[in-house]
């Protein structure tokens, strides 16, 4: 896909990402919602690591170096003019098994259909967007794509996946459970 940015109902359900470049994957949200999101990758190598990059743990991972994608802050309040942003190193797409994007409501609403939460992925081949609003009642989390190596780069499968809080089983234990990542979570706050 090329052009501008289109809207959900036009993603299509698969694009592929030339293996050149950067996947840059934005938040942004309306600071009057007075709400904590943050965006997060879950991501394995073909070597066997794994590991989830996020704002909950500190763990912004490195774009030069192992696990090849870095989140760039926290924003706490929705009121940076540039959210928070993923950047994943599309040079090193071979040494990829399985990226998920995802967005987590870390406190101050019980959903994301106020908050004015917009996702946009922009890469080499196309932007796409993703407007949370549009979640179900009580969805507190939301898998916005997986990233698989494909022939020439990565396969971008359009996913959004809402999940909603279950007892002892936060919104990240239950992503990687769907996707099979097999992480090891401890409960953290920020």
């Amino acid at each position: 896909m090329t052009g501008s940015p289109v809207e959900l109902s036009n993603w299509s359900p698969q694009a592929r990402i030339a293996g050149h470049g950067r996947l840059q994957v934005n938040l942004n949200w309306s600071a009057a919602a007075k709400a904590d999101l943050d965006l997060g990758c879950m991501v394995r190598t073909r070597d066997g690591r794994g590991d989830a990059i996020q704002p909950l743990g500190a763990n912004f991972g490195s774009f030069d170096h192992w696990p090849y994608l870095e989140l760039d802050q926290d924003d706490r309040t929705g009121q940076a003019s540039d959210g928070e942003t993923l950047r994943v190193n599309l040079e090193r797409w071979r040494e990829f098994q399985q990226l998920v994007v995802y967005v987590y409501v870390y406190e101050g609403s019980v959903d994301f259909r106020t908050l004015g939460g917009v996702v946009t992925m922009t890469a080499p081949s196309g932007t796409w967007r993703i407007h949370l609003d549009d979640s179900p009642a009580g969805a507190t989390a939301c898998a916005i794509a997986r990233l698989v190596p494909g022939r020439e780069g990565l396969e971008l499968t359009r996913e959004v996946r809402w999940f909603s809080p279950k007892l002892w089983d936060g919104n990240q234990q239950q992503i990687d459970r769907a996707y099979g990542f097999g992480l090891n979570w401890v409960w953290g706050t920020k």
